[in-house]
């Protein structure tokens, strides 16, 4: 049992944790799913979890567990406990842990999440490796740049005008950017701190999150992008669902949970009137704004009926199919972006320190 004086000490309200790194969460939905491998119930295993941490010392992740195997023992579901800890699971993680209560797949659930978290951290660390590189460079090269301004040059201009002789145009420039950004920093500093208020205040309110996600959607390459992972998503859950007899109808609180976007969310009832309506499933998705390339094998699979089943095994490879291909493009993508970003960062860098030779250069010469 957990420390019952440390529970009385910490914060009764609000989550318990208020960060987790990539590497807990990875090892908390492994060994959630190596305990219901084993036959325990969600709460034994939630508990068993927690101890776990618990030894390790880390107390915020064993009392958020805790309490959240305390609402599943008053007849809560596991997916709805888990929105007491909004960091340690996210809409996602809730989603495909309610797809798991619907396709009574738990063990299932959490070792994809586990499998996804160990390729974030894999990712994350690939890209941060291309990326923080260059932009710390371009970093110091700036502060090399403004110290560069601001007193060498300066002393050597004045030497320049004791001999009478003109200053280049580039110390000049490079000391007059330097000079007003250094006499007006306080200005920049304002209107950062404003614009951060702002748009904070902006992301509080319900219409200020819509035109949020209204606007990312609309951004070339990116909006793509976060659609497409969204139902990416999505497609990872569905062939479960269907193989365990799940109805398309019972996966909208799933499609919902996992559209974290409002505009996204919002499709989602285009995918609720079609199956109302009568319509197919193949329909639901394309009205849903689903990739043409996932609408299409489940539209053919649509006139097949199984043979020995009432699983609609060809929609299930369909979906997988689809699935594959479209977790490849956006991999293809996200280190397609992380590539290009890093390049300008070398260029950016390189070429602040190249402007900053040639302004002592020309002004020695």
């Amino acid at each position: 049992m957990l420390n019952l004086k440390t529970l009385a000490g910490s914060n009764a309200l609000g989550p318990k944790v208020r960060d987790m790194s990539l590497r807990d969460r990875e090892r908390l939905f492994f060994l959630m799913a190596q305990m219901l491998r084993a036959g325990q119930t969600a709460e034994g295993s939630l508990r068993a979890v927690a101890k776990a941490f618990k030894t390790e010392r880390k107390d915020n992740i064993a009392l958020g567990l805790t309490g959240i195997a305390q609402k599943v023992s008053q007849g809560r579901s596991l997916s709805k406990s888990m929105d007491s800890e909004p960091i340690m699971f996210d809409e996602v993680h809730r989603a495909a842990i309610m797809a798991g209560e619907a396709a009574n797949s738990m063990y299932d659930s959490f070792k994809v999440l586990q499998e996804l978290e160990a390729r974030k951290m894999e990712m994350r660390r690939s890209g941060l490796a291309e990326v923080i590189t260059p932009t710390a460079m371009w970093i110091m090269s700036l502060a090399s740049i403004f110290n560069t301004g601001l007193n060498t040059l300066p002393a050597l201009s004045a030497m320049k005008k004791a001999q009478k002789k003109p200053i280049g145009a580039i110390p000049e420039t490079v000391m007059n950017i330097t000079a007003f950004m250094a006499a007006n920093w306080y200005v920049f500093v304002a209107l950062i701190i404003v614009m951060i208020i702002s748009l904070y205040s902006v992301l509080r309110t319900p219409q200020g999150k819509f035109w949020l996600d209204y606007y990312i959607l609309k951004v070339p390459g990116l909006g793509k992008y976060m659609a497409y992972k969204v139902y990416t998503n999505m497609l990872l859950y569905f062939p479960s669902l269907i193989e365990s007899g799940v109805k398309p109808k019972q996966m909208i609180p799933i499609m919902e949970a996992l559209a974290t976007n409002i505009i996204l969310k919002r499709r989602i009832d285009f995918f609720n009137q079609v199956l109302t309506s009568g319509g197919k499933m193949s329909e639901a998705m394309e009205k849903a704004g689903f990739p043409p390339i996932s609408v299409t094998p489940v539209r053919v699979s649509e006139h097949y009926a199984g043979a020995n089943t009432d699983v609609n095994d060809v929609m299930v490879e369909g979906m997988r199919h689809s699935y594959t291909i479209l977790d490849r493009d956006l991999t293809d993508a996200q280190r397609k972006f992380v590539t290009t970003f890093s390049t300008i960062m070398w260029i950016l860098g390189g070429g602040t320190m190249l402007l900053e030779m040639l302004s002592i250069v020309f002004a020695q010469t």
